[in-house]
């Protein structure tokens, strides 16, 4: 049964009380109209319980926006959405391209660094997020006294001589929550084995990130990337103010799973809600997605704290895990499923 407005109602008594259910929540089509966002189809998910997101259906589903009763929780690039008609290529082309918000997916083949092997080349972050979904539909289903919000689409990474992927998609949230879920499935419908790597950039920003947010992990071991890391090992879970000279930071984590068989990922902030505080978390199956990586990057407008479960722990790129003997693959036919959950509440 929704709980909305500080009461509980079953549909009977919703229904009584408004003309169409989007006075409380619901999804709304858009298509943005301006820059080089002109011409992308999206939707506005409202769940009825203060969490409002903005879901892109031509950039593989991907989340551009997240706020909380009027906070935003998200950081946005400068570069803004782009449809992939506009999106730029080359060796800056992620820079960008990338519009950051609640999650932007990278994969499916690739993340991190650019590169190529014997499996063919890729951009920085791989190519999904660029793809536009098709077959893309939503709906609000009943069932018993429980509403729930759903979109869904397909993406498909494939090249002629390579590797072929499909990722299904679906978003979930229920009305008068404050929880979106994620289900992912991706599928190799190739005829060849083919690398997989796939990273969820979930990215925090002004003002749920300044001098008071605090990351918290579930964790057995962390270690720096680099030498900037090591240097911000210390504080690797703390904000701070903006810094012109800031280097970016990189943490790899180590998980671990609750008796609930989740693993969760956390960025709080105490001063915002009138004092009473908000939090957004990640949660993910460590069995599915068995590494985390965080990033700390307290610059002048790439202000932004990210938390990234992945089912590879080699950040620094396929080059580099395929050395290591840590790079996934798919099988033809193979189908390999990522169940995500992005919960917001007042702490």
């Amino acid at each position: 049964m929704p709980e909305l407005f500080e009461g509980r109602y079953d549909r009977r008594a919703l229904e009584a009380r408004v003309g169409d259910l989007r006075q409380l929540g619901g999804i709304t089509p858009i298509v943005y109209d301006d820059g080089r966002a002109r011409g992308t189809r999206g939707f506005l998910l409202r769940t009825g319980g203060g969490l409002e997101v903005e879901i892109v259906a031509d950039r593989a589903l991907d989340v551009l926006s997240a706020a909380y009763r009027g906070i935003p929780l998200t950081w946005c690039g400068p570069g803004g959405l782009a449809h992939p008609a506009f999106s730029e290529l080359g060796v800056n082309a992620f820079e960008r391209n990338f519009f950051g918000g609640l999650m932007t997916t990278c994969g499916l083949q690739a993340f991190g660094p650019a590169g190529s092997d014997v499996d063919g080349a890729w951009q920085q972050h791989g190519y999904i997020n660029h793809a536009p979904a098709r077959a893309v539909a939503h709906r609000a289903l009943w069932e018993g006294e429980r509403c729930t919000f759903e979109i869904t689409g397909t993406v498909l990474e494939a090249r002629m001589f390579g590797s072929s992927l499909r990722l299904e998609r679906t978003w979930r949230a229920a009305l008068g929550s404050n929880t979106l879920r994620l289900d992912d499935r991706v599928t190799n419908v190739g005829g060849k084995r083919a690398p997989h790597m796939i990273l969820y950039h979930c990215n925090a920003g002004f003002p749920l990130l300044d001098d008071e947010m605090e990351l918290s992990v579930t964790h057995r071991a962390i270690r720096p990337r680099d030498d900037a890391a090591r240097a911000g090992l210390a504080v690797w879970n703390r904000g701070g103010p903006p810094q012109s000279d800031f280097k970016e930071q990189v943490f790899i984590h180590e998980t671990c799973a609750g008796d609930d068989g989740w693993a969760r990922a956390s960025a709080s902030n105490a001063r915002l809600d009138g004092g009473r505080g908000v939090s957004l978390t990640v949660r993910y199956r460590p069995d599915q997605l068995p590494a985390l990586m965080t990033w700390r990057m307290l610059g002048t407008q790439t202000y932004v704290m990210a938390m990234e479960p992945a089912n590879c722990p080699t950040i620094e790129g396929r080059t580099a895990a395929r050395e290591r003997g840590t790079l996934p693959f798919l099988e033809p036919g193979e189908t390999l499923q990522y169940e995500l959950e992005f919960d917001v509440r007042t702490l």
